[in-house]
């Protein structure tokens, strides 16, 4: 059974740690997701809507390998900017938050994280953290022990709030 482990960092560079270690236990981009404020992109990644800021492109492509290629999904086209939450998705969660569309405007962050399978009082947590210029990671596990060995890496990062959901 495949599951969803979700934790939030509260710095790039935190996140950076546990993305280079999931990186060399073999998951890829198609399983780990980002998912920050508009502001939190500004800040963390040197990424501005709207402007011509390539900083955070060029520093993703520097670090290559799965932290290079979701920043560089967060700069690109491939990312879901979703209008009226101010938030911004690259990776794997791209499928499920576009799916859930106005729903998840009228809902809010809660709401779509709820439909994602979180807990009301963790997507509650969840969504103060994000705000607050936390960035939310998600990673889909195909089965229990790829689900262990995510979790006991971010256990072993700075991550907070970690999480596992069934799918």
């Amino acid at each position: 059974m495949s599951k969803t482990i979700t934790a939030v960092f509260d710095t790039r560079p935190a996140a950076d740690v546990a993305l280079r270690q999931l990186d060399q236990a073999g998951f890829t981009s198609d399983q780990v997701s980002l998912l920050v404020s508009e502001e939190a992109r500004a800040k963390h990644f040197g990424f501005v809507e709207g402007s011509k800021t390539t900083e955070g492109a060029t520093a993703g492509a520097a670090i290559g390998g799965l932290a290079g290629a979701l920043y560089l999904a967060l700069a690109s086209a491939g990312t879901l900017v979703i209008p009226g939450l101010n938030l911004v998705v690259g990776g794997a969660l791209i499928g499920a938050l576009a799916g859930l569309g106005v729903g998840g405007v009228t809902g809010g962050l809660i709401g779509s994280l709820v439909g994602l399978g979180v807990p009301e009082h963790e997507a509650k947590v969840y969504e103060e953290k994000i705000r607050g210029g936390a960035i939310l990671l998600a990673v889909e596990a195909a089965d229990s022990a790829a689900a262990d060995r995510v979790e006991a890496i971010l256990k072993s990062s700075s991550a907070q709030s970690i999480r596992s959901i069934a799918a």
